[in-house]
């Protein structure tokens, strides 16, 4: 009899052990992320949500003890507040976007965790897939601390009725300065002889283009020394010099580009993709056609374009960390994900083989103005040279003085040589205190 009320005993406590351990096994996981509405391009993106929301349905799907929740309806403008807030008060997500303007120093600060070990670690992952580019711009102080979850490369929009109507072919995707001089000088011209020009060649092309494509840069990102006492840097601001003087001091504005009385524009694909669909505003080209090319290379450089790209981390305070890198990889590495930017959001995807698959011509070829017949055989080509600016401590500043002195260069007389020594020593000067 005594056994038999220890068995009974032993059992229901046995029994309650493992309600408990079932219990505690099927209690919901959290998975937090960071997200924010709308577009990282400044340009309407009603549906972009629809991609997290797709991604958080299929990871929840493979991951039935797992929620996935995030804070909804917060604006890219209140986006980098909003996170520092949640650092501040150690609620940071697991996972959550970073602008590029940030990741210095989110980096800096230890709210990232490095992936280095997970990219080497894991089987699954092979970082090759990716744009060698859109993969560095993660990279900062020599780890990487975020994946590229979409990118924007800045392309030359050609006005292709405009050039056809003077007789002028369009350019090869390996044109130079010296073509594009040339056809800007032969299109800026007054047509209806009042005195005044009134056709231009190009509007927005900035020093930053030509610095770019003539293999320069600001700044050198690892010794953190200016790099303007330099020929190359020398010849790209005296090309942008003598591209504006074909103006004769006229103001080119976005609203001659809109009516078609400018043949090249450099603008970013994503601000590009918005003109079109419906919602946005009116259908700006709807009286010529357009064609797309790389930016034209200098004499010592390529035909490279400046690109800008959202990230995604993880959370150094992450208490799942191998959760979030699984879910980091949906978002940022999965193709099903990466084809449906170009459906639902105006970037591009950061995936090799994405961006030349079926679907992501159909879609682009639907942005297109009227007939026009976008051929991108470049494109993969012009995304492995897309140049990436690391935004440093301190880069908003840097950035301005040096806006500020070379575009006054620009529009004087002076040296250019002499100008920008001394430019490159107020900013070294500035560097050297961050």
């Amino acid at each position: 009899m005594v056994r038999k009320r220890l068995k009974i005993i032993l059992t229901t406590i046995l029994v309650c052990c493992l309600a408990g351990t079932f219990y505690y096994t099927q209690k919901p996981v959290v998975l937090t992320i960071g997200v924010f509405a709308g577009s990282n391009w400044n340009v309407p993106s009603p549906e972009s949500g629809k991609i997290i929301d797709d991604v958080i349905k299929r990871f929840e799907k493979t991951h039935p003890n797992v929620q996935v929740k995030y804070v909804s309806g917060i604006l890219k403008d209140d986006y980098s507040a909003w996170i520092s807030k949640e650092a501040l008060d150690g609620k940071l997500p697991d996972v959550f976007m970073v602008l590029s303007d940030d990741l210095s120093t989110y980096a800096k600060v230890g709210m990232l965790e490095s992936l280095d070990t997970y990219m080497q670690t894991d089987p699954d992952f092979n970082q090759s897939r990716y744009f060698s580019t859109t993969l560095n711009a993660g990279n900062i102080y020599d780890q990487q601390y975020a994946l590229p979850y979409e990118s924007s490369p800045t392309l030359m929009f050609v006005n292709k009725t405009l050039l056809e109507e003077n007789g002028i072919e369009i350019p090869d995707v390996n044109w130079t300065w010296d073509d594009f001089y040339a056809i800007c000088e032969k299109l800026t011209v007054d047509t209806d002889g009042d005195g005044e020009i009134d056709r231009f060649g190009e509007y927005g092309y900035t020093w930053e283009n030509a610095l770019s494509s003539n293999g320069q840069a600001l700044f050198d990102e690892k010794s953190m020394k200016s790099t303007l006492q330099n020929e190359d840097v020398y010849s790209a601001i005296e090309f942008v010099r003598k591209l504006n003087r074909l103006n004769r001091g006229n103001n080119v504005t976005s609203e001659l580009f809109d009516k078609g009385k400018v043949a090249f524009c450099p603008m970013m694909f994503s601000e590009y993709r918005t003109y079109k669909p419906y919602p946005w505003s009116v259908k700006k080209y709807s009286n010529f056609e357009w064609e797309c090319l790389p930016m034209p290379a200098g004499p010592n450089g390529y035909n490279a374009s400046q690109m800008d790209s959202l990230l995604c981390g993880i959370s150094k305070m992450s208490s799942k960390k191998k959760m979030a890198w699984e879910f980091l990889k949906l978002l940022c590495y999965d193709e099903t994900t990466q084809e449906s930017l170009f459906k639902y959001s105006q970037g591009v995807s950061v995936l090799k083989n994405v961006s030349t698959s079926k679907n992501v011509t159909k879609y682009i070829q639907e942005d297109a103005p009227l007939d026009s017949s976008y051929n991108l055989d470049f494109f993969d080509d012009m995304m492995e040279r897309a140049i990436t600016t690391k935004k440093v401590d301190g880069y908003d500043q840097l950035y301005s003085m040096a806006d500020s002195e070379i575009r006054r260069l620009i529009d004087t007389n002076e040296d250019i040589e002499t100008s920008l020594q001394k430019l490159n020593d107020e900013l070294n000067i500035f560097l050297e205190k961050q």
